[in-house]
């Protein structure tokens, strides 16, 4: 079982691109923060992103493709010391169809970019995806050698320019791919990756995780789990809390909510169907492990999702 694509499967991840921006020095734009991660990729020329977490502002260039995983206010200017306008001026009064282009600068230097967004359901995040850095920069001299990331980003770039007759459902789709092809990415190029990504590299502790994820509705024990380990009790207890942050047992009843939670916003199981799935001998003992994790019961969850 791959645990990170497990992971990365059960946060309902979505996205989109908002806009082309066409820049020309001097420039600015400043982006509000919003409840969704948001994503620039600079097409081509350079330009800056500066946040307020960082002293210190990121340099962009061509090539480049930036996430803000909690879509955190940010500015994008051609030089740290320009001033930047608020998005929604730049944007007034110039049209969005077909991705705009927006333009907006002084004639100098020009600077493309393509500025889009992630969604996925931000409820009881995963440990994994919660760890992940509010910031992740992937140079595009550093992944030119990533074929499927270069592609993924390319084809992107293509339909927003053609805007061609579904276009809109593409690059939804590609936005999807886009995230997942740069936590991988982030993973591969980190000197110190997110903890989880240690426990699922680990021998051990990485093959209790894959059993936990391919059978979550089997009577698991922490007996049972360091047996398929090759591991005393004590040692995997200590070694699994020292790399995950839980005891086994707390990760597979965070695990069997994340997958309930999937099954009841994504499907028409009943939830006495769904209990068995994650490995509850009853319906009702499913719906207090679920109230108690998730704050509310599963069909009054199943009812708030399907607003949406």
């Amino acid at each position: 079982m791959d645990v990170l694509s497990d992971v990365l499967g059960s946060i309902h991840l979505g996205g989109g691109v908002y806009f082309r921006c066409e820049m020309t020095a001097p420039w600015g734009m400043a982006l509000r923060p919003t409840a969704v991660a948001q994503f620039h990729v600079v097409v081509r020329g350079n330009c800056w992103l500066q946040t307020a977490d960082q002293d210190v502002p990121i340099a962009l260039q061509g090539g480049d493709v930036v996430a803000l995983l909690h879509g955190g206010a940010h500015r994008l200017v051609d030089s740290p010391d320009t001033e930047a306008r608020p998005a929604a001026e730049i944007i007034e009064g110039q049209s969005l169809e077909h991705y705009g282009p927006v333009t907006h600068g002084g004639g100098g230097l020009p600077a493309s970019i393509l500025c889009g967004y992630f969604e996925f359901d931000r409820d009881n995040l995963h440990p994994l995806v919660a760890s992940l850095p509010p910031v992740i920069h992937l140079r595009g001299t550093g992944i030119s050698d990533l074929s499927w990331l270069q592609t993924a980003l390319n084809f992107m770039i293509h339909e927003t320019l053609a805007a061609k007759p579904g276009a809109e459902a593409v690059v939804n789709r590609l936005a999807g791919v886009l995230f997942v092809q740069m936590v991988r990415t982030y993973i591969e190029q980190s000197a110190s990756p997110p903890v989880m990504l240690a426990a699922i590299a680990d021998k051990q502790v990485g093959a209790v995780l894959s059993h936990m994820h391919k059978d979550p509705a089997k009577a698991w024990t922490l007996d049972t789990l360091a047996r398929s380990a090759g591991m005393s009790r004590s040692a995997l207890a200590a070694r699994f809390h020292q790399l995950v942050g839980d005891t086994p047992m707390q990760y597979l009843t965070m695990w069997r909510m994340q997958m309930a939670r999937k099954f009841l916003s994504e499907s028409v199981l009943g939830t006495a169907a769904i209990a068995e799935r994650v490995g509850y001998q009853s319906e009702a003992a499913f719906a207090k492990a679920f109230k108690k994790a998730v704050g509310t019961g599963p069909g009054a969850y199943r009812r708030e999702k399907s607003k949406h």
